[in-house]
């Protein structure tokens, strides 16, 4: 089978130190034939800073340059962006989405309209965390009306800091079956998807969305499923990728997408 990563980062980001050669040759080492590098942008301020287009479009057009210029030899190297909170300011977020050459844009949410990112949040119970979980479900399908991303990223997010913190709050099919389901329609009737972020397979929690969710938007009809491990350091770079492929395959998808100017195209699982 042919692996792809479809949500890499690099210090483009400011959550990484590693440049974006060093990580591509990492995920041609961990057995990738091609990544995309999907280096952020964001709506809203948090503890990294100002990551909106206007601020960080030049660090990002000179390191998509480079790479052009500069191939690393072994593996295919995509550049796209993580557009954080699109609906918090939709005008920036579409001058972002629309900058001419991206491969690839991943629509995500890290946190709701005026609150910090899920990471930095403080959890108190689960009850609050089940309050967290269908807010930020409700914000998703919000989301789907900005119509420039190509596919959903992490959803489940929350799940991954509240789960650090000690409480088992998870979004499923089972507990939030009409939240996720009116989600997954919505961008499944707009021809775009979804990814699995494998990152919670390293951590031995679980998949975002994890398998219930996953297997929700199948039984909906979805097939728009990109794989990304959302590394941010070279020892992390698409580590989880194959098993993410073998959780898609047991649940029934038969593909995968890989989007290259902002078009997919469909690889088997297999």
């Amino acid at each position: 089978m042919i692996y792809t990563d479809q949500h890499v980062h690099c210090q483009s980001s400011p959550d990484s130190r590693t440049p974006l050669r060093e990580m591509a040759a990492a995920a041609r080492d961990h057995g990738m034939s091609a990544v995309c590098f999907t280096d952020h942008i964001d709506m809203d301020f948090g503890d990294l800073g100002d990551l909106r287009w206007e601020t960080r479009k030049d660090i990002l057009r000179a390191a998509w340059a480079d790479i052009r210029e500069n191939p690393v030899e072994g593996i295919t190297v995509r550049c796209g962006i993580e557009l954080g909170e699109a609906n918090h300011d939709p005008a920036a977020a579409k001058e972002a989405a629309l900058e001419p050459g991206l491969d690839f844009v991943l629509g995500s949410l890290h946190n709701l309209r005026g609150r910090p990112d899920f990471y930095e949040y403080p959890y108190t119970s689960e009850e609050q965390c089940a309050q967290l979980n269908r807010e930020y479900l409700a914000e998703l399908l919000e989301l789907t009306e900005f119509p420039y991303f190509d596919a959903m990223a992490h959803i489940g997010y929350t799940s991954r800091y509240m789960h650090r913190d000690g409480f088992a709050a998870e979004i499923t099919a089972e507990s939030c079956r009409d939240e996720l389901a009116a989600v997954y329609e919505a961008l499944i009737a707009q021809n775009r998807g979804i990814e699995i972020n494998v990152s919670g397979l390293r951590t031995g929690h679980t998949s975002y969305p994890n398998a219930s969710a996953l297997a929700l938007y199948h039984d909906l009809g979805g097939e728009i499923i990109t794989l990304g491990s959302d590394a941010h350091a070279p020892e992390d770079a698409s580590v989880g990728i194959r098993e993410g492929a073998e959780l898609l395959r047991t649940i029934g998808f038969r593909y995968y997408t890989v989007f290259e100017q902002r078009k997919p195209a469909f690889f088997p699982l297999a």
